[in-house]
């Protein structure tokens, strides 16, 4: 009897059981529909969820020392950074017989020149007002929304202090002391110092200033005049897809006139964390006028920075090389201090920031190969000069050309440079036929990836209002394919079918449509163009722009090859014609 009553509390407790577990999940369920419900972009709830689907918080383990040993505190752990970070913030030492001359040109006196033209309360107040508010602040916690609601008595102070530094040519030593934190790099292992990204937090006062100081400099200097045309970098107008349009321009006729083009892209080491301070001044001495050279030596001098990780801080370090990370003028003093790179007649040459490419197109392997090796021979003797030094292993050499035809190996200070059947060159990948199907496939799987982890948000069984769905396809994921349309828009159909299949799938699982709705009723309905629609649309667009460019690099582009079309295959430059009769 007693195992009769056992076994029948047995059934009852499981039957209990399985209730509870199913009422414990219908809860939850409702739960989840209900925050899906309450996203809206309006108060940043939808892009929250999505923000840490693009940025994941990486929780950092033990990270590995230089004596072999292992820094598990955070105290540890940010002494570790900043014993790191110190290294990386020191010019390499490459001794050469210019840098007595460099030295001795600066310790001679400046001409005289005009002084820079003070700032108005008027000039400071219609900043303050295109400041962006969400910028994170650094040691001293003055947020742009702190400057932008400041009285007017407390921007006419602002206003005499800024004015202060053009007068004296002296940069406060407190707006150059920057707080560091830490960013994992994604794929890297995450026990070694080298795998994670510094990031630089300067005041917010000390920038705003730099934006001020920066449009002064524009308004009295033409820039332009000062920086190479081939550098795209940095500058209005000019975007990685202009850069690469012309790097697959050039090559595309040497493709068509049966040539070869050989191309080598460098990788510079550091390259805004080594620049030499010495070479920047004699560079900023020999280009802009005394007023501006004699601040922006203080701006450069006796610089700070402090690693931070959690609640912990390490000790300050002096930073002895590099442009300040994460402040306004960095990119345009890293562009000066490269703005007399060599070049050669016979090579072209392609920069956008660092990323430097050079091509020689010619009918003979052998000669286009040497053209790009007398390129890299006087290449070396100018990053020598400059205390730049250039990662051969990490740099590629790719000839593009439809023959078989294997083209010479070239080197840099006596290293041979890996020579790749493609490579990524400013967020496209090129392969040696300039067919796109590396570029295609690529963002095929980039956006699989996407996909599997906004399902929760974007899947059938989401309760996510429609409307969102939407707004996060057009925000966060069609961006990706988009991205250099007007390029690899003149594939064949049969590759641009690998994108369209990929949206149409994303929408059947966005409206949760059956079998039996077609797919161009799907984007008629909720007015998604087809990816044939968008590639016409957006490079009649692009052309329309390329047409009226200041830079003659650039307008060059929209000339088609005047040489006898061999390939049965569309060009960038195609697309202009067809679209304009669209």
């Amino acid at each position: 009897m007693a195992t009769v009553a056992n076994q029948g509390n047995r059934l009852i407790y499981n039957r209990l059981k399985r209730k509870l577990q199913t009422a414990l999940r219908n809860a939850k369920n409702a739960t989840f529909e209900h925050y899906l419900t309450s996203l809206s972009p309006s108060d940043n709830t939808l892009w929250n969820a999505t923000k840490r689907l693009k940025r994941p918080q990486i929780s950092i383990p033990p990270i590995r020392k230089a004596d072999g040993s292992w820094a598990k505190s955070d105290d540890e752990k940010a002494t570790t950074f900043a014993d790191h970070l110190q290294q990386v913030f020191t010019p390499h030492h490459l001794p050469n017989l210019t840098d007595a001359e460099i030295f001795a040109f600066l310790d001679v006196p400046c001409q005289m020149s005009l002084p820079i033209k003070p700032f108005s309360s008027k000039e400071v107040i219609e900043a303050l007002a295109h400041i962006n508010v969400r910028k994170a602040p650094g040691y001293d916690l003055i947020s742009g929304k702190v400057l932008k609601e400041l009285p007017k008595k407390a921007v006419t102070l602002l206003t005499i202090l800024y004015n202060s530094i053009l007068r004296l040519s002296y940069y406060l030593l407190l707006w150059k002391f920057a707080q560091i934190i830490i960013v994992a790099k994604p794929g890297k292992p995450v026990d070694d110092v080298t795998s994670y990204r510094p990031i630089s937090l300067l005041p917010i006062p000390s920038k705003f200033f730099e934006k001020l100081l920066l449009k002064s400099l524009r308004s009295d200097i033409d820039l332009s005049t000062l920086l190479s045309d081939y550098q795209f970098g940095f500058r209005a107008g000019h975007s990685t897809i202009h850069q690469t349009h012309r790097v697959v321009h050039e090559s595309a006729k040497g493709l068509e006139g049966q040539q070869l083009c050989t191309s080598v892209f460098l990788d510079v080491a550091q390259a805004f964390d080594k620049v030499w301070h010495t070479g920047l001044l004699y560079k900023l001495k020999t280009t802009l006028p005394g007023s501006y050279y004699l601040l922006l030596k203080t701006y450069l001098h006796s610089c700070y920075f402090q690693a931070k990780y959690n609640s912990s801080y390490s000790s300050c370090h002096e930073v002895l090389a590099g442009v300040p990370q994460g402040s306004v003028l960095g990119p345009l003093l890293y562009l000066i201090f490269t703005a007399d790179l060599p070049t050669t007649d016979h090579t072209i040459i392609a920069t956008f920031a660092d990323d430097t490419g050079l091509l020689a197109v010619h009918a003979d392997p052998i000669v286009a190969s040497q053209q790009v090796q007398n390129h890299l021979d006087i290449l070396q003797e100018w990053v020598d000069t400059w205390k730049i030094k250039i990662n051969q292993a990490k740099s590629v050499h790719v000839a593009f050309t439809t023959k078989r035809t294997l083209c010479l190996p070239v080197s840099m200070n006596n290293v041979l440079i890996p020579m790749q059947p493609d490579v990524k060159y400013l967020g496209f990948h090129l392969d040696q036929r300039l067919t796109w199907c590396t570029h295609i496939k690529m963002k095929r799987h980039h956006l699989n990836l996407k996909l599997r982890g906004m399902y929760w948000l974007l899947g059938r069984i989401s309760k996510l209002p429609l409307e969102n769905k939407l707004l996060l396809y057009k925000c966060v994921l069609k961006p990706v394919w988009t991205y250099g349309i007007q390029l690899w828009g003149c594939v064949k159909p049969s590759h641009t079918q690998i994108i369209q299949r990929l949206q149409s799938k994303t929408l059947r699982s966005i409206t949760n449509a059956p079998w039996y709705v077609s797919n161009s009723t799907i984007h008629n309905d909720l007015h998604i163009p087809f990816v044939a629609t968008e590639i016409s649309r957006l490079s009649f667009l692009y052309h329309q722009r390329l047409a009226g460019h200041h830079n003659a690099l650039i307008t060059a582009m929209t000339i088609p090859p005047t040489i006898v079309r061999r390939l049965k295959r569309q060009w960038p430059t195609d697309l202009s014609h067809i679209t304009a009769e669209v």
